[in-house]
């Protein structure tokens, strides 16, 4: 064979594997679907069409996809659907803000029509406990059914939701993730609807002291008052139902109290800064972008709206050599136990460091400043060392992992030992990072 034929040859051998690649790769989470829709069977016995969202309508209409497995047990599907016809009751029909229209199609991946009617009838999957749309079709293909091949199923139960731009905006095995989901989709409209804005009066550059009992007020356009309120004794304040679709500023007028003061700041109630109050003629003011809306509203009070999965992702595609991502892992009080709820964070690291066989991972736990030095020091340790031997007993390699404990070391806002602060604020400095170190 020439040289000409066998370069030909290693061409398509490449061209060919590129092709099987591309096939058997997953759906991307936050990618357009390469699909508008899927053939399923309707309870009719009939091929039907599910449509998605293409992004070309104005409604804020989620599409919400679950395939499960006829051998699943009974009590096993009536459990799980009962608890994402809960979530979606929750969160559609403006519930949010975010979520106008959920249409929620269960899937069930059997060949046998009369055994799909069976499995619904007896866990009242047919009975729509949902208030919105929601219709039940069959994959008669099993695994090979076109409609799950689009979706690149590979196990059951799995959910993925669909959002108004055509993008797959999650897959999940887990309600828990859904119902987190939709919260972190009313804080990203937050700041297109109506909301409590709520925040927090510090003074001074390094201490950042909290100012009580200060009239702070709420302005649209720089000109009306809309709303008026004072601090309490952490310097807290909310503003009730503010219509966030306005031009807004929060406005301190110049007082004997805040006349002597050189810097200002405006912060979370959990303490974290969100900026400086520009000094004016009249006293100080900031203006709101649309961001600081999404982060002082109270619809829900995480740091970030993106899950660890995405802020891997979009850190990772930045080539940054070490990966830095802080989450709440949850613990009982003093407690170092893992619990199911701070399980779903930890099965996406595993995702991370299993696509990822090179990188290393350091997990390092941090407390509040209640309690001793000492205590906190050893109870944030016993925190990482659990973390590790969850990831351990998923098949993760050890020497892989790295598990710090600091304590009340590194707090992060302005709680340390003796001063007075909030639930939130102390909430703020009980965090979990993970650190991903590339080789």
């Amino acid at each position: 064979m020439n040289i000409r034929k066998i370069g030909f040859l290693c061409f398509v051998l490449a061209f060919v594997s590129s092709v099987l690649a591309q096939k058997g790769e997953k759906l991307r989470v936050g990618e357009k679907i390469p699909f508008a829709r899927v053939e399923v069977i309707d309870k009719d016995k009939k091929p039907t069409n599910l449509d998605f969202p293409n992004g070309k309508s104005t409604s804020d209409r989620f599409v919400l996809v679950y395939f499960f497995a006829a051998n699943t047990p009974v009590k096993e599907l009536i459990t799980f659907n009962s608890e994402i016809e809960r979530v979606l009751n929750k969160y559609q029909n403006n519930a949010c803000k975010g979520a106008s229209e959920i249409e929620y199609a269960t899937i069930c991946l059997e060949k046998n029509y009369d055994t799909w009617q069976s499995i619904l009838n007896q866990t009242n999957i047919n009975k729509n406990k949902f208030s919105g749309k929601k219709t039940n079709y069959m994959a008669s293909g099993g695994m090979q059914d076109r409609a799950a091949q689009a979706f690149k199923v590979t196990k059951t139960p799995t959910l993925y939701l669909v959002n108004p731009k055509g993008r797959l905006y999650l897959e999940t095995d887990s309600f828990q993730v859904l119902e987190k989901t939709f919260q972190n989709i009313c804080r990203i409209n937050a700041s297109y609807s109506t909301a409590d804005i709520s925040g927090k009066i510090l003074s001074g550059e390094k201490a950042k002291t909290p100012i009580a009992n200060l009239e702070v007020y709420l302005v649209k356009s720089e000109k009306d008052t809309l709303k008026r309120t004072s601090t309490d004794g952490y310097g807290d304040f909310v503003f009730k139902q503010v219509d966030t679709t306005q031009d807004l500023s929060i406005r301190i007028s110049q007082t004997e109290k805040v006349k002597a003061i050189p810097k200002i700041y405006l912060a979370k109630q959990s303490g974290a800064i969100v900026a400086e109050f520009k000094k004016t003629q009249g006293g100080f003011e900031y203006k709101l972008l649309e961001t600081d809306v999404v982060r002082l509203s109270q619809i829900e009070d995480e740091d970030d709206e993106e899950d660890i999965t995405m802020k891997y992702r979009k850190m990772d595609k930045a080539n940054m050599k070490d990966i830095s991502i802080t989450e709440n892992i949850y613990y009982e009080l003093g407690k170092f136990d893992i619990v199911p709820e701070s399980e779903i964070v930890l099965d996406k690291v595993i995702v991370i460091l299993n696509a990822n066989p090179k990188v290393r991972l350091e997990v390092v736990s941090h407390t509040d400043s209640q309690g001793d030095d000492a205590s906190n020091l050893k109870l944030s340790q016993n925190r990482s060392n659990a973390v590790i031997d969850y990831l351990v007993s998923k098949g993760i390699d050890k020497a892989r992992l790295k598990a710090v404990g600091k304590g009340e070391s590194e707090i992060r806002n302005r709680c340390a030992n003796g001063i007075s602060c909030s639930d939130k604020e102390h909430a703020y400095n009980r965090r979990t990072e993970f650190k991903f170190i590339k080789s």
